[in-house]
């Protein structure tokens, strides 16, 4: 996403975590209908050709599909561009097979962030990480 862009359509946070749920299903795809053969190669490129074949079946208005897409797939780069940060703050950890496990309250406080901010990019890590606090406290049960 542009750094100074806004969102045209909304993206709650219920419909970002229902994207994340159907991406094992996703990054399974062998074959698109946009991208055609992808096989089995987990590259960012094949991994992003199905990411927007998701999307593009998933919203009939192809405006809506692009935009929602490239605020996932933005979401998914900051975290993997600060993934080192928060594995130390205990908020991610890779798996064994390399896939990055991220907290709940990591997830949204980065959605809000990229849903809200015109410049999400601009924002300190910091202050990301005081909200998934803020998140995981208001989550955890009393």
């Amino acid at each position: 996403m542009s750094a100074t862009s806004v969102m045209t359509f909304r993206y709650p946070y219920e419909e970002f975590a229902d994207h994340i749920k159907a991406m094992t299903m996703v990054q399974a795809w062998e074959e698109t209908s946009r991208f055609g053969h992808l096989g089995a190669a987990q590259t960012s490129r094949a991994n992003i050709s199905r990411v927007i074949e998701y999307f593009s079946d998933s919203y009939p208005d192809p405006k809506e599909a692009v935009e929602k897409a490239e605020m996932f797939l933005s979401i998914y780069d900051y975290l993997g561009r600060h993934a080192v940060l928060f594995a130390r703050k205990e908020l991610i950890e890779r798996s064994p097979g390399g896939v990055l496990l991220v907290e709940p309250a990591l997830l949204r406080a980065v959605h809000y962030l990229f849903t809200v901010a015109s410049r999400p990019a601009s924002v300190d890590v910091k202050k990301v990480l005081n909200l998934a606090k803020a998140f995981d406290a208001v989550e955890a049960p009393v």
